[in-house]
């Protein structure tokens, strides 16, 4: 019997840039953003049959790749493909487009109505008025930090659970 399971790998914002973007993310993305800590996603899909399969391929990918320096810029928008506001990665998208082709595997797919976009969320599926006063605040962002780790989460359990912290070149 084959189980599919939904498993995401991402990159967690580290402080004192966790707390700036969870407070903007909960101003103009409502309290639905709150349980939801900084990231940028690198994978969101699924994997067949193990676990455990699935995790190693993220542990060798992660071993595999130094740190790296990620700068967030001005505020943009997928608007009108999408009603998303997010940062994008003025620095550090080619790596992030890297391990996430090296991630997508034998055990892992990325499933997504949209082709891959590396970047930071910080409002979606909320009224107009919220997406441009989004958009308008932070017009001049620059923030900047080091992904040196990515962060495991699955759905085992029936919803996103986090599974795994994995040392970037370790």
């Amino acid at each position: 019997m084959v189980f599919e399971y939904t498993l995401g790998v991402v990159i967690p914002v580290p402080q004192p840039h966790r707390e700036t973007l969870r407070a903007w993310r909960e101003e103009y993305g409502g309290e639905a953003t709150a349980p939801i800590a900084p990231h940028i996603t690198l994978v969101s899909g699924s994997y067949l049959n193990s676990w455990e399969k699935a995790a190693a391929q993220v542990r060798r990918v992660a071993a595999a790749v130094k740190p790296f320096d990620i700068e967030l810029g001005a505020a943009q928008t997928f608007r009108p493909a999408s009603d998303v506001v997010f940062l994008p990665l003025d620095a550090g998208a080619d790596e992030c487009w890297a391990l996430h082709r090296a991630l997508l595997g034998d055990a892992l797919r990325h499933e997504s109505a949209f082709a891959y976009h590396p970047h930071l969320t910080i409002a979606q599926n909320v009224p107009a008025e919220q997406l441009d006063a989004a958009q308008a605040a932070l017009a001049g962002t620059r923030l900047s930090f080091t992904a040196d780790r990515i962060q495991l989460f699955d759905t085992r359990g029936g919803e996103w659970n986090f599974s795994e912290d994995i040392e970037l070149g370790s």
